[in-house]
């Protein structure tokens, strides 16, 4: 697909107020929140019921988001390009680079200043999870998160300020509303943040990026898997 003709769907302030607006300020909100509960040497805790609230906030902003940007002329396939089955190779490609893109920053900030990335060497994360709900979890939240901040966002944004501006935006918004994780969000969230975006602003292919995002969250939300 290619993003340039995306972008000559005019979006209104108005409604890039809306769709980046609203779930922005929601799960911002939700991010200072678990900060405050975890600090920012991590402890956040993860159940079955809170990632159940997440996502059933996801899926009502989604359903809503696609009704009102359907009838604005916005489809899904023109910004996310047909899924092909080469796009799960490219995925793992992805999420290697962005694997390797965090390690090279982790040791780099280690051997310069390791009193940055110390609090980060213990678990971010606490709590137990149920086999179905990470299944569940790691497939609906890369749908809703890269449809917003790619499929959305790089167009909508593109069409009024350029490509390299709405791709310098959507980084920023994906990492602000991962506050919640601290100053790991600058070290994984960003340089995925980066890798994502720049795929995509080059391919216009979002299910690679789905894919790469589907593993991160796997195997993130793994760890905390129920055993009984």
């Amino acid at each position: 697909m290619d993003l340039s003709e995306a972008m000559l769907r005019p979006a209104r302030k108005r409604e890039i107020a809306l769709v980046l607006g609203v779930p922005v300020m929601l799960f911002l909100a939700s991010s200072i929140t678990w900060s405050l509960r975890g600090g920012d040497g991590g402890g956040v805790m993860f159940t079955d019921r809170r990632l159940v609230v997440t996502l059933l906030i996801e899926s009502v902003l989604a359903a809503g988001m696609v009704r009102y940007l359907w009838n604005r002329g916005w489809r899904p396939a023109n910004v996310a390009g047909i899924p092909e089955p080469q796009d799960i190779l490219r995925g793992f490609g992805l999420w290697l680079a962005a694997v390797t893109a965090y390690g090279v920053i982790f040791l780099g900030l280690y051997l310069i200043v390791p009193s940055f990335v110390a609090p980060i060497q213990k678990p971010q994360f606490t709590g137990s999870l149920s086999p179905v709900m990470i299944l569940v979890a790691a497939l609906v939240n890369p749908l809703f998160e890269e449809f917003l901040w790619l499929a959305y966002a790089i167009p909508a944004l593109g069409s009024r300020y350029g490509l390299r501006i709405a791709s310098a935006i959507s980084v920023a918004l994906r990492v602000m509303v991962h506050a919640y994780q601290g100053r790991l969000a600058l070290i994984a969230i960003l340089p995925l943040g980066v890798i994502f975006t720049w795929y995509y602003a080059r391919s216009g292919r979002l299910w690679p990026v789905v894919v790469a995002h589907v593993v991160v969250d796997a195997l993130g939300l793994s760890s905390l898997m129920s055993t009984a």
